[in-house]
């Protein structure tokens, strides 16, 4: 059994990543801030520590006695203000200030391992090829800050760094989800890249296994998203059969790293610790959403 620390913990990706560890017996505590997470956390079995994620000295606190801290802090835009650069301001912030104090509070408090969520997106595009961790990345939009992240963890933590790279999160309580399907009723595509571009994507329960996975891989960077990243049009088909639609009207292609062709690998993660999606989240969740 270990200690470990959750910061980002009553978030979609962080409420599972806490059932999950709770389930295979570690003693998990959330960072949060308010009653309410408060009893989230105790509902799933976790305790609350109190403590702001951009202060070192109360996360240093926060993090005494623990194995492990798990950063999956996030604060992604509603979807129709996605395409406001200003709308991704707290998401930036928390990725580059709240990381790095993080960070360094994890390593003040002798922690063992930090594990950093990342994104799959980070990836310069691929076209058909196949992407690894050793692919090179491209900057830009919200790639900028997730860069940032991966690196306040690298360079201003001393212990076992291990970062994972989501691919696109889908799951029923996703706004960014339940927008392509209500988008979809509509006979519309959201998908911003062209259709034959390949999209990672990654159902959030099987997210949450791969955090419990982090805490006993070897210290680095992985890939976390669908065995086989389907294409948009792939994607796209499978709305409109969950929504009973003919076919979607695809949208205009976007720029920057969402627009990108990436066809992620995560053999690296697979091999390392068994991990594997129980879902092809880009095609097989629609229609379990949908109903």
């Amino acid at each position: 059994m270990n200690e470990i620390v959750i910061a980002g913990s009553t978030g979609v990706i962080g409420r599972r990543a806490v059932r999950e560890l709770v389930a295979a017996g570690h003693c998990v505590a959330g960072v949060t801030r308010s009653e309410r997470g408060r009893e989230r956390l105790e509902s799933l079995g976790a305790r609350a520590v109190e403590a702001d994620v951009f202060d070192e000295a109360s996360l240093r606190g926060a993090f005494e006695g623990a194995d492990a801290v798990v950063n999956v802090l996030t604060h992604v835009p509603t979807p129709d203000r996605m395409g406001d650069p200003f709308a991704w301001k707290e998401n930036d912030r928390l990725r580059t200030r709240a990381s790095a104090a993080i960070a360094r509070a994890a390593r003040a408090a002798r922690v063992q391992r930090l594990v950093q969520e990342s994104i799959a997106f980070v990836y310069a595009d691929g076209g058909d090829a196949w992407l690894d961790e050793n692919a090179p990345v491209a900057g830009g939009g919200v790639a900028a800050a997730a860069l940032t992240a991966e690196r306040n963890a690298r360079e201003l933590f001393d212990g076992d760094t291990v970062v994972l790279r989501f691919g696109q999160l889908v799951g029923h309580d996703s706004e960014s989800s339940l927008a392509a399907l209500e988008a979809a009723r509509g006979g519309a595509s959201i998908a911003p890249g062209p259709p034959g571009a390949y999209r990672p994507t990654l159902w959030l329960d099987d997210a949450a296994t791969a955090i419990a996975a982090a805490l006993r891989v070897p210290a680095g960077t992985y890939n976390v998203a669908d065995v086989d990243p389907p294409t948009h049009a792939e994607i796209d088909a499978a709305l409109a059969a969950a929504v009973g639609v003919e076919a979607l009207r695809p949208r205009a292609p976007q720029s920057g790293p969402l627009g990108r062709s990436q066809r992620v690998s995560s053999r690296r993660l697979r091999d390392a610790s068994g991990w594997a999606p129980r879902l092809r989240a880009g095609t097989e969740i629609w229609s379990r959403i949908a109903s």
